[in-house]
């Protein structure tokens, strides 16, 4: 199975894990045409789209999928954010719960944001186990046989204090940053609490335009798990495979 970057940063997010015959569409932040693109413009093998939170760069064309018959799960405000009820394609999601649709296998839990957000936890028989984590500041949870790991590396407190102290960003948006994002320094404290004997790739994923350092990023966790790591650079291309690294 193949994972294919569509966005991944404030300027919208979506992500889509595809063989030939089935696909599962991870965030609803670009414009569904380019989503229907990615696809061969085959939106039958459209298992789900799985959505973490009501922000725009996140979910501002989740519209477009519903109306599409893409059935899209998500927490309730993400859609009631929309204006959209009753959908017979919307479906609410509890986190903590499992949800199953076509050969993947979902499970949400709770991480911190400044509204409410989930991460994912997906399983295919492709892949094994992926773990999707993105826009908090931690995450408490520890799993066992993850083979695919994507996960927000947004900034680093270095680079977030020098824009401060150049006047390129005020107090208030640091603030917002450090109470909302994920720094290098936590994704690297995720990722030691973490099984890793089984990951095949990590993929650091919302890094932020300004406050990330993505070649440095990338080799610190080289460093630190001998992994095969990349950034979710926008077109990029990631084979996913349950065979042991």
């Amino acid at each position: 199975m193949k994972l294919n970057i569509l966005g991944s940063n404030s300027a919208g997010n979506c992500y889509v894990l595809q063989n030939d015959s089935e696909a599962l569409i991870i965030e609803a932040g670009i414009d569904f045409r380019t989503v229907k693109k990615s696809l061969d413009f085959n939106l039958s093998k459209v298992s789900a789209a799985v959505i973490t939170h009501q922000h725009g760069d996140h979910s501002k064309y989740v519209a477009s999928f519903v109306n599409n018959g893409v059935l899209t799960l998500a927490l309730e405000d993400v859609f009631s954010s929309h204006g959209i009820f009753n959908h017979a394609f919307a479906k609410s999601i509890v986190s903590g719960k499992c949800y199953k649709a076509g050969n993947f296998f979902i499970q949400a839990f709770p991480v911190s944001h400044d509204v409410p957000c989930v991460g994912y936890l997906i399983k295919h028989s492709e892949f094994g186990k992926l773990l999707f984590v993105t826009d908090t500041v931690t995450m408490n949870y520890k799993f066992d046989g993850l083979t695919e790991i994507m996960i927000e590396a947004n900034y680093a407190d270095d680079i977030l204090d020098r824009r401060l102290a150049s006047k390129d960003i005020t107090l208030v948006q640091r603030n917002r940053v450090i109470e909302s994002h994920m720094s290098i320094d936590t994704t690297k404290e995720i990722l030691k609490r973490n099984d890793l004997s089984q990951v095949n790739n990590i993929i650091l994923i919302h890094l932020s335009d300004g406050s990330s350092d993505e070649t440095r990023f990338v080799r610190e966790i080289v460093e630190l798990t001998g992994k095969n790591v990349c950034a979710a650079d926008k077109g990029i291309e990631v084979e996913l495979s349950n065979n042991p690294y």
